[in-house]
């Protein structure tokens, strides 16, 4: 079994640097689009894929994020970075949708991997889901000199309404 093991992580590690370096392994060949789509994937990490998220999330506002939303009188747009492969996506997308839907200030726009991968090396986001925040100006909520994310699904709710309240 321990062989098995040892011959299948091979294998995945070949793969990896197959997709990266563009290394034609065998009758395994990644070319054009492919090449750059699983390069740039290889390049990004899914932190629920590592564990690194919970696995339940509600989409439902708390009552205190619904009152902090009233507040709100100046727009905020807020841009989430997902991915096709990215299993906690749709959950932030569906968070920051509810937040949308409660204060017509607050809107979203979705920049996915796939088709707008050049926001993701502007912004540098490794990790997904990522969200950024802007103000009325287009101007990027910044955090000590860098650009404000808030990364990952965990607390999601509450560190979008932080961030959301430092945005003038």
């Amino acid at each position: 079994m321990k062989v098995v093991s040892i011959i299948a992580f091979i294998m995945a590690f070949a793969l990896l640097i197959s997709g990266i370096y563009g290394f034609n392994i065998g009758p395994v060949s990644i070319e054009g689009r492919q090449y750059q789509q699983a390069n740039q994937i290889g390049s990004y990490i899914c932190l629920s894929c590592l564990g690194l998220t919970g696995s339940r999330v509600s989409h439902a506002l708390t009552e205190d994020t619904i009152n902090r939303l009233k507040r709100i009188d100046y727009p905020v747009k807020i841009w989430v970075f997902t991915s096709n492969d990215c299993p906690t996506c749709p959950d932030a997308k569906a968070i920051i949708l509810n937040f949308t839907l409660e204060n017509s200030n607050i809107t979203y726009e979705e920049i996915k991997l796939e088709t707008q991968g050049q926001f993701f090396d502007t912004y540098s986001v490794s990790e997904l889901p990522t969200v950024i925040f802007f103000n009325k100006d287009g101007v990027v909520l910044r955090k000590n000199n860098f650009v404000h994310k808030v990364v990952g699904i965990d607390k999601l709710q509450e560190k979008i309404i932080e961030a959301i309240e430092t945005v003038s």
